[in-house]
């Protein structure tokens, strides 16, 4: 489970102005990380108050860090209305899960408080199976259902959209813009990114992704460069949230079939798609089904989905699996 985290994707553009478009540059605090967003405005207006607003509204219907939020309320056992942002995430969270067999599930919120991956948590971790079998029982979709606009939960079961909740506001953002008339925009939360159109030199935005290091090279920073184009994008990696106990490394994606910290040699999983939202799903799943299995799913989902992805062989040396579609963005 991602939980604030990813690869960081450095905005690689240009800052002249063409066509009397005015490039405008928007960021701030959100969701525990941040967010940049630059956009080419004929008239050189900014919208960072409705930016700002809109992400408050995400927050008060997703953030399980905010208890007066809708799903903090449902996860405390209240019967409350879902409002749009709420559902949107719900559904395509429920998408996903479907497409990937269930490695993205987005009640593993017992699982993620257990191995001591949320924020501020200070727990010390005792691996003990049967603890975990027992919360094992309050983790799965089966544990859920909508009925009467909302979702209902069964006892003890509580939902964590933070491995969705970056993308999908990308992609509210994305929206929000093309309503006031912005047709060429490039907008990153949390290292989730969207672009649309063109830059201000008049080129397709590019884009850098990290290598999956523990520490950055600012010398040797970038794994590749790509130009997205009318695309989003989300990275997930297990390189840099992790801790060792007893010898044994633990990293913060969580496999939902077994309970425990997922255990592959994945490093990281970029994944290229329309829609941020379900990047970011499909990224944070990818890293937890080990690479076998993702492959056998992009195989299923080849005309939705471009990866790049970054993996360990048997001899601990790095090796890339690449689908056709990302080789024709990658420009170094």
């Amino acid at each position: 489970m991602k939980n604030a985290f990813c690869l960081f994707a450095l905005i690689l553009c240009a800052c002249s102005n063409s066509d009397n478009r005015i490039l405008v540059t928007n960021s701030g605090k959100t969701q525990g990380t941040y967010y940049h967003i630059k956009y080419l405005s004929p008239s050189g207006k900014s919208f960072q108050i409705q930016i700002d607003s809109l992400l408050t509204e995400i927050d008060s219907s997703v953030s399980i860090y905010k208890p007066y939020s809708i799903i903090s309320k449902l996860n405390a056992g209240q019967e409350i209305i879902t409002d749009k942002i709420f559902n949107l995430v719900y559904f395509d969270a429920l998408h996903v899960g479907e497409n990937t067999k269930g490695y993205f599930d987005c009640t593993v919120s017992p699982l993620v408080k257990y191995w001591g991956f949320y924020k501020n948590d200070t727990n010390e971790i005792n691996v003990d199976s049967v603890a975990i079998q027992a919360i094992m029982k309050k983790v799965g979709k089966d544990k859920m259902f909508w009925k009467d606009s909302t979702v209902v939960l069964t006892e003890g079961v509580k939902l964590d959209f933070n491995a969705i909740a970056q993308g999908t506001s990308v992609d509210l953002i994305a929206k929000l813009l093309e309503e006031k008339e912005i047709l060429n925009y490039l907008i990153e939360v949390g290292g989730e990114l969207k672009a649309k159109g063109i830059n201000a030199d008049g080129n397709v935005w590019r884009v850098g992704i990290d290598k999956p290091s523990e520490e950055i090279d600012f010398k040797e920073r970038f794994q590749f460069i790509l130009d997205l184009k009318d695309k989003a994008l989300a990275t997930s990696g297990n390189y840099r949230k992790f801790y060792v106990k007893d010898g044994v490394k633990y990293a913060h994606t969580i496999n939902p079939k077994t309970g425990f910290p997922a255990q592959n040699r994945l490093l990281s999983v970029t994944v290229v798609t329309n829609e941020c939202s379900l990047a970011d799903a499909y990224a944070t799943a990818f890293m937890a089904m080990g690479l076998k299995n993702t492959k056998q799913i992009i195989r299923t989902l080849d005309d939705e989905l471009e990866v790049y992805i970054v993996y360990t062989d048997k001899n601990g040396d790095w090796r890339m699996y690449i689908s056709p579609e990302m080789k024709k963005r990658i420009v170094n």
